[in-house]
């Protein structure tokens, strides 16, 4: 186990360099909202429902400004001494971030790109001032976009890592183990997430990796294998399987489903076919309580470049999906179903854009057809943020008059129409999350502070910071101890 204390030393430099940015009087209180709220930030959006939003004293309030960034170069600064990482050309990734009480936790890997065989994965507690306090090693995965898979979850004090088997790794350990990568099934390793000590370690008996949701004392696993692929639930005690059943969840994202009340809800695909049919089943047994077709084919998803990943939001008595979780500029509409019976209740999609400049006009579905007979081409993507009687999102079209398809807005959903638009000069947008009634927008220029009305707070732009990196701007951030941690493209940021 290593305890080390790396406080960058650019921190105060770069807290210096930023002193210009723009600082609104005020932070907006969390009692005056309504809605749910996440108490802790302990897995991807919050929370297994995905809410994406907590209390307004846990975020950093309508004014934003950088205050401390650790990068990959930093980690490798920390704990390689060996001389050929001096001149190292550096190949990395790592998993969107959580927080556990007091410690943002996130897993890394990097390696040497002209030695590939030399490198770390390693998961990291960073303290709210930028220190690293502890670290723990794992075995690398053997093709570093599988990392994403890997995103730790905190339940009831704990956190639980999924740990691929050895085919998946490209290095094995000297004994057996979950953490040593020479076990045959997926494993699950659990952690004190104070002292990185290991509590214990499950063995789920599935010979293909997987993505996880933890919740109550229950893993639930979604297992991706042409001959083994399913949704299982596990004890998270002694890892017993309590119900597993024959399925195909949908598997390009690195999260899957969420849970409301004693029901989980997930995407499900007959191979790369579509359309996505979304799936509910009780929690207790696996039994299934309702599957809802969802066409998105109203009017172009056929002309969509890639299977679409699909992580449904469920706000109350509400399920919310755009069937386009990571990816910009997708033509799908926002769609809102009740919990009860997966009935559609709505979709909203933005005026779309005609013409000479339909987007659709340059898809090789589309060569040679008359472009007037075009649909118009609009979208709603990313993961939804319910809040109150609002829904926030991401998406282009004709907005404002606006006919440039590459024009990216946040929108402000409200009884099936929009209430608000904001332009936002980036071309990838992450998923809007919100600290009380403040909204955060990440992108790969930035970040911006955004009210419930649709009013610009305040932003950062990374091109007038040299010393910090831009963000891919499909990841989603984590918030929590005053601070919101964004991904970027070399590590992570906290703004304050």
């Amino acid at each position: 186990m290593n305890r080390r204390e790396l406080v960058l030393a650019s921190a105060g430099a770069l807290t210096t360099s930023l002193a210009g940015c723009g600082q609104l009087d005020g932070v907006l209180g969390g009692d005056s909202v309504d809605g749910p709220m996440v108490d802790n930030w302990g897995t991807f959006r919050g929370d297994v429902a995905r809410t994406g939003r907590i209390a307004a004293e846990d975020g950093p309030g309508e004014s934003v400004s950088v205050a401390w960034q650790v990068t990959i170069e930093d980690v490798v600064d920390a704990f390689e001494d060996d001389s050929s990482w001096d001149e190292a050309i550096l190949q990395s990734d790592h998993t969107q971030p959580i927080v556990a009480d007091d410690y943002l936790i996130l897993m890394v890997q990097y390696q040497q790109l002209r030695d590939q065989d030399v490198g770390s994965r390693q998961l990291l507690a960073i303290d709210p001032s930028g220190s690293i306090e502890w670290t723990r090693e794992f075995p690398r995965v053997a093709v570093l976009d599988g990392l994403r898979f890997l995103m730790p979850k905190l339940d009831d004090g704990l956190l639980y890592l999924p740990n691929p088997p050895e085919d998946y790794l490209s290095n094995e350990g000297d004994e057996d183990g979950d953490s040593n990568g020479t076990r045959k099934t997926l494993g699950v390793t659990v952690l004190d997430p104070e002292t990185g000590d290991l509590e214990r370690e499950l063995d789920l008996g599935s010979p293909s990796t997987g993505s996880l949701l933890v919740e109550d004392g229950t893993i639930f696993a979604a297992t991706f294998d042409p001959d083994h692929s399913g949704v299982s639930a596990f004890d998270a005690e002694s890892g017993a399987e309590q119900w597993s059943v024959d399925t195909y969840p949908y598997h390009d994202s690195s999260v899957f489903g969420s849970l409301f009340a004693d029901t989980i809800v997930y995407g499900r695909r007959t191979g790369d076919e579509v359309p996505t049919v979304l799936v509910a089943r009780n929690i207790e047994d696996g039994s299934l309580r309702w599957e809802t077709t969802l066409d998105f084919s109203d009017p172009y998803f056929e002309f969509a470049e890639a299977p679409l990943d699909f992580v449904p939001v469920t706000i109350v008595d509400d399920i919310y999906t755009t069937g386009s979780g990571f990816y910009s500029g997708r033509p799908t509409p926002l769609v809102a179903l009740d919990t009860d019976e997966g009935t559609e209740q709505y979709r909203y999609r933005p005026p779309g854009i005609e013409g000479e400049n339909n987007p659709l006009a340059e898809s090789s579905e589309m060569s040679g057809q008359d472009i007037d007979e075009l649909p118009p081409a609009s979208g709603v993507y990313g993961m939804p943020l319910p809040m109150d009687d609002l829904v926030v999102a991401t998406g282009y079209g004709a907005i404002d008059g606006n006919d440039d398809p590459d024009v990216r807005y946040c929108l402000g959903i409200e009884d099936e129409s929009l209430a608000w638009s904001l332009e936002i000069e980036a071309n990838d947008l992450g998923s809007p999350v919100a600290a009380g009634d403040v909204i955060y927008l990440s992108t790969e220029t930035g970040v911006k502070a955004i009210s419930t009305g649709g009013e610009r707070l305040d932003s950062i732009e990374y091109e007038d910071h040299e010393s910090v990196t831009g963000s891919g701007g499909t990841s989603v951030p984590a918030i929590g101890n005053g601070l919101l941690y964004v991904p970027t493209e070399t590590g992570i940021a906290a703004i304050e």
